[in-house]
């Protein structure tokens, strides 16, 4: 019995070992859309939900945001220099931040960078994305398995958006983002989603899908002063109420790009969130 209690404890920390994260890269079309916000409020409420959650700073916004001084890069963990649990930084809100900016990064990545996280690799990885002159998304990036899109409802963050999703699109032939709309209301972001989403089936053939939309909120900024996540600070706050409902979302998209998304639902009441291309 005690043998076979043991071969079973080996084959779980065998499985364990070969588990890889689900990666999802959150980007914006244009400055001040609110991308490193949603990435570390998105985060805490994964955490707060029970998963393990690693965000990637690659912008150096998230850092600064949550006042954190790392003196380690996701570099050091891919070389194998130090393991992930020693590198990251773990907050009171439950999820871990790890620098990972691009310039610092050695050597080409591959696309199965989530597996050399280690045996203490999260249940999911968030990437706090930067664009560089040469890409819209980095060679760690790029390798999500989904991306999403931060944009608010003006003209300049919907023209800016579309423009870094058709670049993404002919870069790194990414068939489908999702789209968060920040500081908008649910009637204005199915609106905004679907129009985007008729012009790049039409002139990309590019999907997208509504993640699901974020209000304006002051007690949002209030959190961020204090230098914590809305669920935690304001937890029946608006803005705190969608990020949970995001994040219980996220959890449900099938892993694979490309793959038909199910209806995501938003809100007490129940909207339907998911945009689908307007017919031509």
């Amino acid at each position: 019995m005690d043998k076979l209690v043991r071969d079973q404890a080996e084959g779980l920390r065998r499985l364990l070992r070969r588990h890889a994260p689900r990666v999802v890269a959150i980007a914006g079309g244009t400055p001040r859309g609110g991308q490193t916000s949603v990435a570390v409020e998105l985060a805490a409420a994964l955490a707060q939900q029970g998963r393990d959650v690693l965000l990637l700073d690659e912008t150096g916004h998230a850092c600064g945001a949550l006042g954190i001084a790392s003196h380690h890069h996701l570099d050091d963990v891919l070389a194998g220099e130090m393991p992930l649990s020693i590198a990251q930084t773990r907050l009171r809100d439950g999820f871990a931040v790890l620098p990972a900016e691009a310039r610092k990064m050695t050597g080409p990545v591959s696309g199965q960078w989530p597996t050399r996280l280690g045996a203490t690799a999260p249940d999911i990885v968030l990437i706090d994305a930067a664009a560089s002159p040469s890409a819209p998304l980095s060679s760690l990036a790029c390798h999500a398995q989904d991306v999403m899109v931060v944009l608010t409802p003006n003209a300049e963050s919907i023209t800016g958006a579309y423009a870094w999703i058709k670049r993404a699109h002919l870069t790194h032939a990414i068939p489908r983002f999702r789209l968060l709309a920040n500081r908008a209301g649910e009637s204005e972001a199915a609106v905004m989603c679907r129009n985007l989403a008729g012009t790049a089936s039409r002139y990309l053939a590019v999907t997208l899908e509504l993640a699901g939309c974020v209000p304006a909120d002051r007690q949002l900024q209030q959190a961020r002063l204090l230098r914590r996540g809305v669920v935690d600070a304001f937890p029946a706050a608006p803005a705190a109420v969608q990020f949970r409902q995001l994040a219980a979302t996220l959890m449900q998209w099938p892993a694979a790009m490309g793959a038909p998304l199910p209806l995501a639902r938003n809100g007490a009441a129940g909207v339907a969130l998911v945009a689908q291309p307007c017919a031509s």
